[in-house]
């Protein structure tokens, strides 16, 4: 095994002890765990699983922080690669790569983006997209799987001269002309089918949306996609996609982990600091190999969508 998954306890699971500890006081088990048994190792779905002992709200505590660096220090020397980390709770990262699923998410995330529509019952060559927040690099990553069907794209900055070389080449290239605005009162967010989540920016998007709008988060903003799945049901709100790949469909973690150990251009660009070229023979490269967009997910939990009406 070269992929290693990590979690906290679950909601309602207790800790495991030995026996003879169990009769203890509880404040000598809490010792014992902090101190000894703050990990157990375990097979789950043929994947090595690495559990802490303690709930996800205590990632960031000290003593929780040590013993996940221990717990990531032995995955190594046992030859783990790549981990697949937890969806709630913060661990360390200068030890293993994580695979998350967001670059996935962001080179395929036009791909995924049409095939939302598609099963929402629209034409995506008809419908209108909008890169909301993030910087360059985080809307150059976002339309590397973009390909000829789209035919309205804007973006909402604070910074709109940031834009000027990029949609100058959009123009240049395609033949696509680019609104760019930075008021969040522009009419384009009740028009847009899709929105991009390209930064952190915490605005009230959940009152600028159409029904049935389809936002995909590309940045990790969990606050705001929280507030949408709360208060707008009605929006397509997702984090992740489910890749198909010889007939098997995996989600979005798990496939960017077996990506990163069998396409080595993107095992070795995986921090994504890369040239646009680069970012485009990573997607081809993938593509070839059978990578293909079909489910969504919402904070690990799977998100349906359904035919408008």
């Amino acid at each position: 095994m070269k992929t290693a998954k990590i979690r906290f306890l679950e909601k309602g699971e207790a800790a495991r002890l030995p026996k003879g500890m169990k009769l203890l006081p509880k404040a000598v088990q809490q010792k014992y765990i902090e101190t000894c048994g703050f990990y157990r190792l375990t097979a789950e779905r043929d994947v090595l699983t690495g559990i802490l002992q303690t709930e996800a709200e205590n990632g960031m505590v000290q003593v929780w922080r040590k013993n996940a660096v221990k717990l990531m220090e032995r995955l190594k020397k046992e030859g783990i690669e790549i981990v697949i980390p937890p969806i709630e709770g913060e661990l360390p990262r200068d030890i293993l790569p994580f695979a998350e699923g967001r670059k996935l998410t962001n080179l395929f995330a036009f791909e995924g983006a049409a095939e939302a529509l598609r099963r929402q019952g629209k034409n995506p060559e008809e419908c209108r997209y909008l890169m909301v927040g993030g910087n360059e690099d985080a809307w150059r990553a976002a339309l590397t799987s973009m390909g000829n069907e789209v035919n309205h794209l804007a973006i909402f900055t604070l910074d709109p001269d940031s834009a000027k070389e990029l949609i100058q080449e959009l123009f240049e290239e395609r033949g696509l002309m680019t609104e760019v605005f930075s008021s969040p009162k522009n009419q384009v967010f009740s028009q847009a089918d899709v929105v991009f989540g390209c930064g952190m920016e915490q605005r009230a998007y959940e009152f600028m949306l159409k029904e049935g709008t389809i936002w995909i988060d590309l940045a990790g903003n969990r606050p705001v996609l929280r507030r949408l799945m709360e208060k707008r049901p009605d929006v397509v709100a997702v984090d992740g996609f489910f890749f198909k790949k010889d007939g098997l469909q995996t989600e979005g973690r798990f496939a960017e982990a077996e990506a990163f150990l069998s396409c080595p251009i993107f095992r070795e660009n995986f921090r994504f600091s890369l040239a646009e070229a680069a970012r485009n023979e990573m997607l081809c490269e993938l593509q070839e190999k059978g990578y293909a967009v079909s489910g969504f997910s919402a904070l690990g939990k799977r998100v349906k969508i359904r035919r408008n009406p």
